[in-house]
């Protein structure tokens, strides 16, 4: 089929993750062949050995790729968390409107730990004009501190930076980057989200928010949110068109879940030389797997059981567990109920 038009796409690299950008890469192009791609890689020392795998997937494909080494300098100052701290590579994509030519008004950035199952040309026609981006709803804030660092009211919602369809016209209109990296350099405390707190201090109120199917977590079934339609629910559920693998759990790892097959498919396609699976501690496979079991239980077996059997299994798993807490941990007893209160009546 003739490709009929060209599309912007972004997402930072470096060595350590340029297996996964390709997986990325290569599942946006099997799922979307009836349209072009620009692909903008930002990057810091990127070795040529890397260049060279990114240049020829991406010309494989018959798509274009740029690749552009970012000025780390004008990133002196950022803050990072002091556990599991990111590097400078997290801020590049403050500085898209810097970076990219100004004749690019729309760009879609892309996290390298995403999988694309489905097209992504809907993204584009949306109309950002009043708006800076677009993007799924976050958790965010975590706790009061990271409220008060966000500048949120109670009612006001964070976004989630792994997907965003990013209005550059916005951005240099309004001074983006200057105040991005201004946020990104304050003295806060506690780190908690690096650039995606920068970024929703900044475009509070002013984005636009997707259906969940544009950022889905493996092993999560429907978000509760009141916004939702029915038929959100089932394209999240059923049918979504980005698997974002945002959780501590990564399809490279050497723990079977059911949407790391996707990652495994596109690597093979991507021909990436000699790729590596990380090694996981047999504690954390267990843990991951638990988890995993509460997902099939959740989704498979739970519809299935009469409501007053439910009741009776949770109320007695809620008394062993109490039981638990006053003889081994006490002093987490008042944490413990109120989150047994906070389940029968929120």
């Amino acid at each position: 089929m003739k490709k009929i038009n060209l599309y912007n796409v972004t997402c930072n690299t470096d060595d350590n993750y340029v297996q996964h950008c390709c997986v990325m890469l290569c599942s946006l192009f099997e799922n979307n062949k009836d349209i072009s791609f620009h692909i903008h890689i930002l990057t810091h020392n990127l070795s040529h050995k890397s260049t060279d795998i990114l240049e020829k997937l991406v010309i494989r494909y018959h798509h274009k790729i740029t690749i552009y080494t970012v000025d780390e300098s004008k990133l002196e100052g950022v803050v990072f968390r002091k556990n599991r701290p990111l590097t400078k590579a997290a801020y590049y994509r403050v500085l898209l409107p810097e970076i990219l030519d100004i004749s690019i008004e729309k760009i879609l950035y892309l996290d390298c730990d995403i999988v694309v199952v489905g097209e992504v040309k809907e993204l584009f026609e949306f109309d950002l004009t009043e708006y800076a981006l677009a993007a799924c709803e976050d958790p965010a804030p975590y706790t009061s501190l990271h409220r008060r660092q966000l500048n949120m009211a109670l009612d006001s919602k964070a976004f989630c930076s792994g997907v965003m369809m990013i209005n550059l016209m916005y951005w240099r209109d309004h001074a983006a980057t200057e105040k991005l990296l201004t946020y990104s350099k304050k003295e806060r405390g506690e780190v908690y989200l690096h650039d995606q707190d920068s970024l929703n201090y900044v475009f509070k109120g002013k984005w636009l928010k997707l259906a969940y199917k544009w950022n889905k977590t493996p092993l999560s079934i429907v978000p509760l949110d009141a916004d939702q339609k029915k038929f959100d629910m089932d394209e999240f559920l059923n049918h979504p068109i980005i698997l974002h693998y945002a959780s501590p759990l990564k399809p490279w790892s050497n723990v079977w879940f059911p949407e790391r097959k996707e990652y495994v498919r596109y690597l093979a396609l991507s021909q990436y030389p000699d790729p590596k699976i990380q090694k996981i501690s047999i504690m954390k496979r267990v843990f991951y797997y638990k988890n995993i079991f509460r997902y099939f239980a959740n989704r498979y077996l739970r519809p299935f059981i009469p409501r007053f059997i439910e009741i009776i299994l949770v109320d007695i798993l809620i008394l062993l567990r109490l039981i638990y807490i006053l003889i081994f941990k006490p002093r987490k007893l008042n944490k413990i109920l109120f989150n047994i209160w906070l389940s029968r009546y929120k």
